[in-house]
């Protein structure tokens, strides 16, 4: 019958003294007495009937089946601790002060809602909400994470990707039915566009043919700089607009707006959690940008 043990007591006793290299020098880092660490050892083979370690009074040596069982000892160990590590940030009482950034218009991309339920799970925490059309200098500003639409430049900020959007050529209707529909973007600057001035080159509006990049110059008939106000004034019948699908959607589901150029416009382009490295340090960061991302997984 075998003896009772405490057997992941003994599989990480048995790493230790591998990686320390003898058992003085494990009975010296776990600060037990080298019999101890002897037992725990010979427990060890004893449970799983085989020997694990080839012992001399000068060295030792893992045998063969030492060398697979201590595999399988150090992912049995990492999984435990991952667990207890998980249970301290699951109980450890968050708290702080968050500035989050991101496109105006844009919460209906869900990080709103998910940023919210957090606040419900954490009541210490609180976040201050900076919706901008423009770029953000987040050092300069003040800001711990930003939300930010399109390719990002390189950086020394981590950006994890949270979700993607499509930008679109649309129009009313009422001014397709005036103006008629161009039929390449090259057409445009014939039109009456409607400019979001927000954006970094807002008279030059992109699109793609035969898998290259292009872009249409194109002259202000009318601008805002707040997205949602240029997709207002294209639902009027003023002109085309060239905006993400956050600030048009709901005007495409109800058909006040309608998609035009589609063969021109590019893939979706991404979404991301913009944040300085050091900031990961931060338990709060770390917890937050985690929810965010295991909350749009479940969606």
């Amino acid at each position: 019958m075998k003896r009772k043990i405490d057997l992941l007591k003994a599989m990480s006793t048995f790493i230790v003294v591998i990686d320390k290299g003898s058992f003085s020098a494990a009975s010296r880092e776990l600060n037990i007495v080298t019999s101890a660490i002897s037992r725990q050892v010979s427990d060890l083979e004893d449970h799983f009937a085989c020997q694990l370690l080839y012992r001399s009074t000068r060295a030792m040596s893992l045998t063969a089946e030492g060398k697979q069982y201590l595999e399988q000892f150090r992912n049995i160990i990492g999984s435990v601790e991952q667990l207890e590590n998980k249970s301290d940030d699951l109980n450890r009482v968050l708290s702080g002060h968050l500035t989050i950034s991101a496109p105006s218009g844009s919460a209906s991309l869900g990080f709103l809602k998910s940023a919210s339920d957090f606040m419900k799970l954490h009541p210490k925490v609180k976040i201050s909400w900076l919706f901008v059309n423009r770029f953000v200098n987040m050092v300069q500003e003040g800001v711990d994470l930003s939300i930010r639409v399109g390719e990002l430049p390189d950086s020394n900020f981590i950006a994890r990707r949270y979700g993607s959007t499509q930008i679109n050529f649309v129009a009313s209707e009422q001014y397709i039915n005036q103006h008629g529909k161009p039929k390449h973007p090259k057409e445009l600057s014939k039109h009456q566009c409607l400019v979001d001035s927000s954006n970094r080159f807002p008279l030059r509006w992109r699109y793609q043919e035969e898998g290259k990049e292009h872009h249409a110059p194109i002259d202000s008939f009318a601008e805002a700089n707040d997205g949602d106000i240029v997709a207002k004034l294209a639902t009027e019948g003023l002109g085309i607009a060239y905006l993400p699908t956050f600030l048009t959607q709901q005007y495409l589901d109800n058909g006040t707006l309608i998609p035009i150029l589609t063969e021109f416009q590019f893939d979706r382009i991404p979404v991301s959690l913009v944040y300085p490295a050091k900031l990961m340090i931060n338990p709060l960061m770390k917890s937050l940008v985690g929810y965010l991302l295991e909350d749009l997984k479940n969606d």
